[in-house]
């Protein structure tokens, strides 16, 4: 699943491929406004601070930070991501690198706060960690968030299941009962950089109904299918929005807010 950290093949293939997706990202879901306030207060981030966003993709996490009058600078390797982001931010006080972060040149001790938003189990460890502590001033904050759907045993979430198995279509996703020892996973790997405190883990919640064909979009969002595993996979889920009148997803909203040791 996407939300495992990866290993270096995997992170070279998806930086081969991260620019396959720039139309179809922004399928995936929304961050809640009630997170990014949340990151904006325990940072103490005000107008003119400095935020380094690790993967900013689109700048679908990008856009609710802008409204705050922040220096932003957003690395992010995908040029056609950059672009996409580019557009939608135009006229805004951002500086779009393009880069794997591990490459990225970052000042010392410069930025305020670093936030990674569905990215940072791409990064390179422990070398990411180290460029974050680097760069980041004496006492500023790191800052991964991911939306994850945690499927539980509704009628719903067992056919839906039964259906992402079925077309290797993992989108941000795992079962309810392995969540535990994911937040567990992540604060180990946190602590074991011995550059950061403990982290307080924040949820925060979003709810959606998709439609069929909204929800096949999402799932096809990052993942090459040939059109007829996508038609085939858009019926299922017309069959399993019309029994159950949309489809429903709840998702879990996490930050790991860590600061500089």
């Amino acid at each position: 699943m996407d939300l495992n950290m990866k290993t270096e093949s995997e992170r070279q293939a998806a930086l081969n491929a991260v620019g396959e997706f720039a139309e179809t990202y922004d399928y995936r879901a929304d961050y809640p406004e009630e997170l990014v306030k949340i990151i904006t207060n325990k940072t103490n981030l005000t107008a003119g601070s400095k935020l380094l966003e690790i993967g900013s993709g689109t700048g679908k996490a990008t856009v609710q930070f802008v409204g705050f009058g922040f220096e932003i600078v957003c690395i992010e390797p995908g040029i056609k991501m950059i672009e996409k982001a580019k557009a939608k931010l135009k006229d805004k006080n951002i500086e779009f690198i393009v880069s794997r972060f591990e490459d990225y040149s970052a000042p010392p001790e410069y930025f305020d706060a670093v936030i990674s938003a569905q990215a940072f189990h791409w990064i390179s460890q422990p070398l990411g960690y180290e460029i974050c502590s680097m760069t980041l001033k004496k006492g500023g904050y790191l800052a991964p968030f991911w939306c994850i759907d945690l499927f539980g045993d509704s009628n719903l979430d067992r056919e839906l299941w039964a259906i992402i198995e079925k077309y290797d279509a993992y989108v941000s996703c795992m079962p309810e009962a392995d969540y535990a020892n994911r937040m567990e996973s992540v604060t180990s790997k946190i602590l074991g950089s011995g550059l950061f405190s403990k982290p307080e883990i924040i949820h925060t919640y979003l709810d959606k109904n998709y439609t069929a064909d909204e929800y096949s979009n999402y799932l096809n969002c990052d993942t090459k299918r040939s059109d007829e595993e996508k038609q085939a996979l858009r019926e299922e889920l017309l069959k399993l929005a019309d029994k159950y009148n949309g489809i429903q997803r709840r998702y879990t909203c996490e930050l790991y807010l860590t600061q500089k040791i």
